[in-house]
């Protein structure tokens, strides 16, 4: 089964990857070091932020909490540039679910959703710690509470969810499993699902996956909706096996047909080999913009086993893959998708960097955070910020956010004071 923690068809290329400069670029603020209130506070924060219209700030993080099955937390301004941490749910790694991983994502009446990878209905043939839940925080005057909307069996209905969810226009929601579903994997190939909302809420799900060499395994990422109502996402595993190694992913849209059931179409499959230009390992979802898809691969890329940034171009003759490679110095392991903003695309990487084995956890440098602007034929990657691995934090693993004025806002999973991670803005 999956750890509950992570550390860490090959077409025409066009894009070359430059430093256009190194670490310390951008101004860069720590605005939460996690851990600081104790061991009830938030600790190893995996998934990514979302901002609500007020600027707070809302997240998750696999540890800490009141019981030690992880948390919800918020993090609001204040006028002089102070941030505050408030831990709105502590989970209990039981019923109510455990090690939330993916982020949340927050409705028009301000009620917050998410996924936990752990707890909920114990199975000890496929998720031992639990199968994992999807929940709903609805805010009072007194705090926040949880309803259960989905308890996962780790069966057809998919197990162990760990990213964040989407919403569509009704209010229904949409998801990834890790494990489960009907696939011939050692515990299930994973599913896409939607629960419906009514008063019991329902899951239908859309496609289960099968695994190599026909379909995609594993989903370890969020989907997203195009402006006709299809999903698209990543899966880490399965597809094609290409020169001999493995099955390193794919990137796949679903299509709903006029019966309610949904057409799955593989739209890439990645290389095997760590030298394989387009990368391989796509942990993180992807981001669309008109035609194009964008996302990152935690693997590959060209330049060693350091992963990269891929763009899919749709044509009259299919999708076309330009991909550029991480080399270490500018970063390593992308394990979340990148922003775009502007013309820009932004992103953090959980290694490469600076080197200097302050965080035990990552051999490889301590991770960046980096911005791509597109000039012709090149990708011209800037690095804002290098990870020292001190009271800054190191290890980034979950998306950044962008505020009305282009600052960006983001964690990492370990390192600042308290070994737990932090919360910080970068300005480009």
């Amino acid at each position: 089964m999956k750890s509950n923690l992570r550390f860490p068809s090959v077409l025409g290329l066009g894009i070359v990857l430059a430093i256009a400069s190194s670490a310390y670029a951008s101004p860069f603020k720590v605005i939460y070091t996690f851990g600081t209130s104790g061991s009830s506070d938030a600790s190893l924060p995996g998934g990514g932020l979302i901002m609500d219209g007020a600027g707070n700030l809302y997240g998750t993080a696999v540890g800490g909490g009141a019981h030690g099955g992880g948390t919800v937390f918020e993090l609001t301004p204040s006028a002089n540039g102070d941030w505050t941490e408030k831990v709105i749910y502590s989970f209990s790694g039981i019923a109510d679910g455990g090690g939330p991983l993916g982020g949340v994502v927050l409705d028009a009446k301000g009620n917050l959703y998410g996924t936990t990878q752990q707890g909920g209905m114990f199975n000890s043939s496929t998720c031992s710690v639990g199968c994992g839940v999807v929940f709903e925080l609805v805010p009072s005057e007194t705090g926040w509470t949880e309803r259960l909307l989905h308890t996962f069996t780790g069966g057809t209905d998919g197990g162990t969810p760990d990213n964040a969810l989407i919403l569509d226009d009704k209010g229904n929601l949409y998801g990834t499993t890790y494990n489960g579903g009907a696939g011939d994997c050692t515990y299930g190939c994973g599913v896409v699902f939607e629960l419906v909302r009514t008063e019991q809420w329902s899951e239908n799900v859309l496609h289960s996956f099968e695994g190599n060499p026909d379909d995609g395994a594993n989903p370890a990422s969020a989907l997203v909706f195009d402006g006709s109502g299809n999903l698209f996402g990543t899966t880490v595993n399965g597809g094609h096996t290409f020169l001999g190694g493995g099955a390193p992913g794919t990137v796949f849209e679903l299509t709903a047909a006029s019966d309610g059931t949904w057409n799955e179409a593989i739209i890439h499959n990645f290389c095997s080999n760590y030298d394989c230009s387009d990368g391989n390992l796509p942990e993180a979802g992807v981001t669309l913009r008109g035609n194009r898809i964008y996302g990152t691969t935690i693997n590959g890329g060209g330049a060693g086993p350091y992963g990269g940034v891929y763009e899919l171009a749709q044509t009259a003759s299919g999708w076309q893959l330009t991909a550029s490679a991480f080399d270490l110095t500018n970063g390593a392991q992308p394990m979340a998708p990148v922003l775009l903003h502007g013309e820009l695309q932004y992103g953090v990487t959980q290694q490469g960097g600076i080197v200097n084995g302050a965080c035990g956890l990552y051999p490889n440098g301590n991770g960046v955070v980096f911005e791509v602007a597109q000039n012709k034929q090149a990708l011209n990657e800037t690095v804002l910020y290098s990870f020292t691995g001190g009271n800054d934090g190191c290890g980034p693993t979950g998306g950044l956010v962008a505020d009305a004025a282009g600052n960006l806002y983001g964690t990492t999973f370990n390192g600042g004071s308290s070994g737990s991670g932090v919360a910080f803005e970068v300005t480009p």
